[in-house]
């Protein structure tokens, strides 16, 4: 089993399409929360020490944490080189100035002037996250591998419609050739690559395409970032703002989309919901087929989403999970389902996530949060005012957060003081804590007193799975 194997094995389910869309700032934030767990704050694009990042903790040799400015300041009173992100090397000569800024503060917002001897000027933002910061030589290539994996999709579909019944011997260097002018790709080359040298990505893609044609007979032209798809974006995307649907992905979550030659040139109406009626229609007939991926075994399944002749299914709110070790907090509804709480990026990026049971590890940003509470007549903290708040040690803050952890069912009052300053957390670890803690806090107790918490769960469950009132039908394939 290759890594790529092992990793999709165990957080497939966190992702809405069964692995990280690096095209989707929410799988980006899920995915980097993923790998600093236990690779210390791993970023998958490597980034320069902006404000935000200076104020992090690095994470050194044998998981040692250690706050990047307390390096800095280090590095700048013994005069050492400090790294640019073009590769120059710098030695700070206004020392005195520059001390003055970092000395007692674990959060900088604005990045701090710096000169040489030479009177050349630079900002912290432009040196480069090394090693002594923390830093590691980045994750690349993420979006490259979202295309080579659903690219790779469309030729195993392309081979099994051309062939009949498919096996993991039928995806040959011949037969895979044999598809390049009849599939609509990105990355044609990259994904036939995929295809000869992964062999769990292979028996995936076998499982799935075996069952889309089993399903649905087709002829059809594979698509995957295809000038089909993106006239297709193009009608759609323009519309999604005035329903206050920020990632196209929640509008429909189609990785690839399986077209009838004779829909190749199809115009789009001009409203979305007309759209939503055409693909409909189209869906129907067998016509136009949108298909989301989730990595799959031996033997894959097939779930229609957003088909109103099929009645959804309603979950029912059970109740909320929260523990004084973590930063977060759970909602829990249907049989074991729970969706997860928490900030997803240090400091900020709050948002919700299902776990495990429904919609494969779908998402739900704050805007969304926020709505689906105010609907119901519930305010929330704005997040950058409660992290403004904490960086700025505001003794109303914490009269407020021992207030709620008091009135949180599951939570010791006595206990409170223990976690808000843990003598084991770095400052930088504090902050985090305290900030992630009470938005979650604040939000599923506000949920669990709530006249509705069934609506409210409902709401951002079908959100998460793509399933609004505005989102257009496709298939799951798993």
């Amino acid at each position: 089993m290759d890594v790529f194997d092992k990793f999709f094995k165990k957080y497939s389910y966190k992702f809405d399409k069964g692995y990280p869309d690096m095209n989707n700032d929410q799988d980006v934030l899920i995915l980097e929360s993923i790998l600093s767990s236990f690779v210390g704050g791993l970023k998958l694009f490597e980034t320069a020490l902006s404000p935000t990042e200076l104020s992090k903790d690095a994470t050194l040799a044998g998981g040692e944490k250690k706050p990047r400015i307390e390096i800095l300041i280090k590095k700048i009173q013994n005069d050492e080189e400090l790294e640019l992100n073009d590769g120059s090397k710098f030695i700070v000569a206004n020392k005195e100035e520059v001390l003055d800024q970092l000395k007692g503060k674990t959060q900088i917002t604005k990045a701090i002037s710096l000169e040489d001897k030479d009177g050349k000027k630079i900002t912290t933002s432009n040196l480069k996250k090394t090693a002594e910061f923390g830093g590691g030589g980045g994750m690349r290539g993420g979006s490259e591998l979202t295309a080579k994996g659903e690219s790779a999709q469309c030729i195993a579909n392309e081979i099994r419609y051309s062939k009949g019944s498919l096996t993991a011997e039928d995806i040959t260097e011949e037969n895979i050739e044999a598809t390049k002018n009849k599939v609509e790709v990105s990355d044609f080359e990259g994904a036939a690559e995929l295809l000869k040298t992964n062999k769990g990505w292979v028996d995936s893609s076998v499982s799935i395409a075996n069952e889309l044609a089993s399903n649905y007979s087709g002829p059809f032209i594979q698509n995957r970032g295809s000038d089909w798809v993106k006239t297709l974006e193009a009608a759609v995307k323009p519309k999604l703002k005035d329903i206050g649907i920020k990632d196209i992905n929640k509008w429909n979550p189609a990785d690839i989309w399986m077209v009838a030659p004779d829909e190749i040139n199809i115009s789009w109406p001009e409203t979305l919901s007309e759209i939503n009626s055409l693909l409909l229609e189209k869906y129907n007939s067998g016509k136009i087929i949108g298909v989301s991926l989730k990595k799959a075994g031996k033997e894959a399944s097939l779930k229609v989403f957003n088909d109103p002749n099929v009645e959804s299914t309603k979950e029912e709110y059970k109740g909320i999970e929260v523990r004084p070790t973590h930063a977060k907090g759970f909602v829990l509804f249907g049989d074991k389902g729970k969706m997860e709480f928490r900030n997803f990026n240090g400091l900020t990026g709050f948002m919700g996530e299902i776990i495990g049971a429904k919609a494969a590890g779908g998402k739900v940003g704050y805007s969304v949060i926020k709505k689906v509470l105010s609907d119901n007549n519930i305010e929330l903290s704005d997040p950058k005012e409660i992290k403004n708040q904490v960086v700025n040690d505001d003794p109303e803050f914490k009269t407020k957060f021992k207030a709620l952890w008091g009135r949180v069912d599951g939570l010791v009052d006595s206990e409170f003081e223990n976690y808000y300053d843990n003598p084991k957390k770095t400052p930088n670890q504090k902050l985090l804590y305290r900030v992630s803690k009470y938005l979650a806090l604040e939000l599923v107790d506000a949920i669990d007193k709530s006249e509705n918490p069934n609506e409210i769960i409902n709401d951002l469950l079908s959100y998460a799975s793509s399933s609004t009132k505005n989102s257009a039908i496709f298939v799951k394939a798993f």
